[in-house]
């Protein structure tokens, strides 16, 4: 292997890593937030993790919102996503842009604290798991499981 090739080889091994992390990079989205604040807790890029995707009919639990709770009452269709790696009002606010934009969707509230994506879907619509994962994927994070249960909007 001549130096050149071993140059570029190490430079590649550097230069990929650091690509990944700035695709995820906050900073021009949400002023000057980045990954690199606590990436601890950023580390849910589909690359890295592959967390085992279920359909749940479980004790999940809804937080709910005036909007929520309206959109409820209003006979929505109540969904709670356990999302991975949210953790700060900028991970909210990318999820909420993400679902808020969407017709399907009446309210929406990240939980920050159960790290859980509250949805109330119009009750004419539905949003499939499929759409509601590559939606989060779209906002930088992940989805460990979905519940639909209607119990779940008791909080």
């Amino acid at each position: 292997m001549t130096l050149f090739t071993q140059t570029l080889s190490i430079s590649l091994l550097l230069i990929v890593p650091m690509l990944a992390l700035a695709q995820h990079d906050h900073h021009e989205t949400h002023g000057s937030h980045s990954a690199l604040d606590h990436p601890e807790a950023h580390m849910h890029h589909p690359a890295q993790e592959q967390p085992e995707q279920t359909d749940a009919e479980g004790p999940a639990e809804m937080t709910t919102t005036a909007e929520i709770e309206a959109a409820l009452a209003d006979g929505g269709k109540p969904v709670v996503a356990e999302v991975l790696g949210v953790v700060c009002d900028f991970c909210a606010t990318a999820m909420n842009k993400i679902f808020g934009a969407r017709e399907e969707v009446a309210a929406v509230y990240v939980d920050l604290d159960t790290k859980a994506l509250n949805l109330v879907l119009r009750p004419e619509y539905d949003l499939d798991d499929s759409t509601i994962e590559m939606l989060a994927v779209q906002a930088g994070y992940r989805i460990a499981a979905i519940h639909r249960n209607p119990a779940i909007a008791a909080r």
